[in-house]
């Protein structure tokens, strides 16, 4: 039996989130996740004027526009993720 675990993940942490039988079930959870994530660096954007942290922000902002589970890469930032496990019934 599969299982979809979806969480995110940074440099020192790595969190579950859910677990769902269906992909369909973990991608709306992983989709929701990435939209907080992403409000959150437009937020900090928002704060930023110039400098190292503005790039920062954009940066993410970019990586997190990617809606494809199997091609978002946000490192060393938060960055969500699915994964498909088997598990004995």
């Amino acid at each position: 039996m599969k299982v979809y675990l979806v969480g995110d993940q940074g440099p020192e942490h790595n969190s579950i989130i859910s677990i769902h039988k269906t992909k369909e079930g973990a991608i709306k959870v992983f989709q929701a996740r990435r939209m907080k994530l992403l409000e959150e660096a437009k937020e900090g954007l928002k704060r930023e004027a110039s400098g190292y942290m503005k790039e920062m922000y954009e940066t993410i902002v970019k990586n997190l526009n990617e809606k494809d589970p199997d091609k978002i890469d946000n490192y060393p930032q938060e960055t969500p993720y699915i994964r498909e496990m088997n598990v004995q019934e």
